[in-house]
């Protein structure tokens, strides 16, 4: 028996708010898979057993080749949820890059007006609603073991079943593009290298632009602060607090529409260049050993990536920290909540975004490391 990997993305508080019936539900699919398929389900349930990128991802070849499913839990609080969020981004953009969608099976299991805005400033918004999705805002009201919630599992291990075989199909479509892709119409990895040369500065732009609106933003912030903390006396502290709460929120409303719209333009930019740069960092060693005189468009490019990485990590450093303060600030006054949402919708994909880019530099280093083993090689046999 064959064994394949399936994973399910929930967020552990809505599972403990369901009495694990979250986890009950995977655990009931997998084995319906199972008895359907004849294959072992290897079955990524428990996050806090997993480091991202540590345990699984490297379970993923280019095709998904191993992948039964991913499903993602959709609750308001999944997209809230720092490594929901990367494990949603990872799989779904892969599987549409790849052509295997199939795989990707959002479960519906609290719905929620977000899902259904037209374009949603969040942009894994946008991404899951372009997935078909199995609605189980009714059925998770089912008792275990009823031949209603039975029928109902069964239902959705069939059409995993079936998205295996379309993306069996589709990976085997994919084997032909892929020798089409190395034909001499297509563009090489140093033609990528100037396709790329425009909209990597523009992200460099936009990370400079949200950098200053954020610095906007924490002065308006740290100046409320202050007003709040000068008012000493006791009978006019609440009115105070309202009324620069008010201040507050008309001083955010720009900075905040600004950081939500470069966020939604860094996100498109980025989606854009990341399966480019992928792409050129895996195939340097290759080309650099079939072309030596090549390096150095590659060097520099790596170079440039780095750089931004480091300049994002500068200028996003306090962003993370700030999302985690901004939600709990939202509760605490009708005036801010909106312009304090609207900052943290932006901040969050400032957020995604970097963990992208991380993942460059990780894939920069591993293609150095084989630079130079290949460097080593090529000493020891002059």
């Amino acid at each position: 028996m064959s064994t394949i990997d399936g994973f399910w993305s929930y967020v552990h508080a809505d599972d403990d708010a369901e009495a694990g019936r979250i986890a009950q539900l995977a655990r009931d699919v997998a084995a319906q898979f199972e008895m359907l398929t004849g294959e072992s389900i290897n079955l990524f349930l428990d996050r806090d057993q997993l480091v991202w990128g540590d345990d699984w991802k490297p379970k993923i070849d280019a095709s998904l080749s191993s992948i039964a499913f991913f499903v993602p839990i959709v609750t308001p609080r999944y997209f809230k949820s720092k490594e929901c969020r990367r494990e949603l981004n990872f799989f779904a953009r892969q599987a549409e890059r790849l052509g295997v969608e199939e795989l990707v099976l959002p479960v519906l299991w609290v719905d929620f007006a977000g899902l259904h805005e037209e374009s949603p400033a969040d942009d894994l918004l946008s991404l899951v609603g372009r997935f078909q999705w199995s609605d189980w805002t009714q059925l998770k009201f089912a008792e275990l073991g009823t031949g209603e919630y039975r029928k109902a599992v069964a239902q959705l291990a069939e059409r995993l079943v079936m998205a295996n075989a379309a993306a069996e199909a589709s990976t085997a479509n994919l084997n032909i593009d892929t020798v089409v892709e190395d034909s001499d119409d297509e563009l090489g990895s140093l033609d990528k290298l100037g396709v790329m040369e425009q909209p990597l500065p523009q992200m460099t732009n936009i990370l400079t632009d949200v950098g200053a609106a954020i610095e906007d933003i924490g002065r308006a912030m740290q100046n409320a602060t202050t007003e709040v903390n000068a008012n000493s006396n006791p009978g006019s502290q609440l009115a105070n607090r309202l009324r620069v709460a008010r201040s507050l929120a008309d001083e955010l409303a720009a900075p905040a529409g600004s950081v939500r719209m470069l966020g939604g333009e860094f996100a498109n930019s980025l989606n854009d260049v990341d399966e480019g740069v992928r792409v050129i960092i895996a195939r340097a060693p290759r080309e650099i050993a079939d072309d030596p005189a090549s390096r150095t468009n590659f060097d520099e490019f790596f170079a440039a990536i780095r750089g931004m990485v480091a300049q994002a990590e500068i200028g996003l450093g306090a962003v993370s920290q700030m999302v985690t303060q901004i939600e709990p600030l939202e509760k605490m006054s009708r005036d801010l909540r909106k312009p304090l949402r609207i900052l943290r919708e932006g901040l969050t994909l400032f957020v995604d975004g970097l963990t992208v880019m991380r993942g460059w530099v990780t894939l920069i280093d591993e293609a150095e490391r084989e630079l130079d083993l290949q460097d080593d090689a090529d000493s020891r046999r002059q």
